[in-house]
């Protein structure tokens, strides 16, 4: 639900900057990665658009390497990099075997193997006092600018565009999770690791694309 919840939110910023002839074309055949954008004197401008106070941001897979006995990530790029210079695995207990990649063969798996893994590779709240982890995930894709419900549109990395808005520090924290993709079978379950940003305390910006709690940026 949350999911769906999330991407009526991107359709309806989207709808909004289409209305008013402002959404660039290769958003309207190919996101590209991108929720939404705008084009502001000629050029193209991407905005990350979520619905909820509290977003989860890039998020990645980690797989349990048998042989090594190491956590790998299940694929190598600029992500992982970003959290491998934060040191992310290392928030891992060493000790911890995942039933997940240790139990054979896998459909003998059980409810209480999924349970332990999901309890012991669980982790909240591991500060990230450095939000260019944040930052430079989307600057990535050419991505400076989020639009946050009842919180208005805030730029990122740079204020590429001059809109005048202000920047997004939200509380930045790391979560390990055990994520269920399924309910069945019982190892449809993978590892991840993914940024939460706690927005609650920040200041509302004085700008907002849907004009609920601020203007709409001076976008020509």
């Amino acid at each position: 639900m949350a999911s769906n919840l999330g991407q009526l939110y991107e359709q309806k910023i989207r709808d909004l900057l289409r209305t008013k002839k402002l959404l660039p074309l290769i958003l309207e055949s190919n996101l590209g990665g991108n929720d939404a954008g705008f084009i502001h004197k000629g050029v193209s401008y991407f905005v990350e658009v979520k619905n909820r106070i509290a977003p989860d941001f890039g998020q990645k897979g980690l797989v349990w390497e048998k042989s090594s006995k190491k956590w790998e990530w299940r694929e190598q790029d600029v992500v992982s990099k970003l959290y491998d210079k934060f040191g992310a695995k290392k928030h891992i207990d060493k000790n911890f075997v995942p039933k997940r990649y240790s139990v054979e063969p896998l459909h003998k798996l059980t409810l209480a193997d999924k349970k332990f893994d999901q309890k012991n590779f669980e982790k909240r709240g591991i500060a990230l006092s450095n939000l260019n982890l944040l930052y430079k995930f989307y600057a990535r894709k050419n991505c400076h600018y989020i639009q946050i419900e009842n919180k208005g549109l805030y730029y990122l990395l740079q204020d590429i565009a001059n809109l005048g808005v202000p920047r997004f520090v939200p509380e930045l924290y790391l979560r390990l999770r055990a994520k269920t993709h399924h309910s069945s079978p019982t190892y449809a379950y993978s590892f991840f690791a993914v940024m939460t940003a706690k927005t609650p305390a920040m200041h509302q910006s004085t700008f907002d694309l849907e004009e609920k709690i601020g203007a709409f940026p001076p976008i020509a």
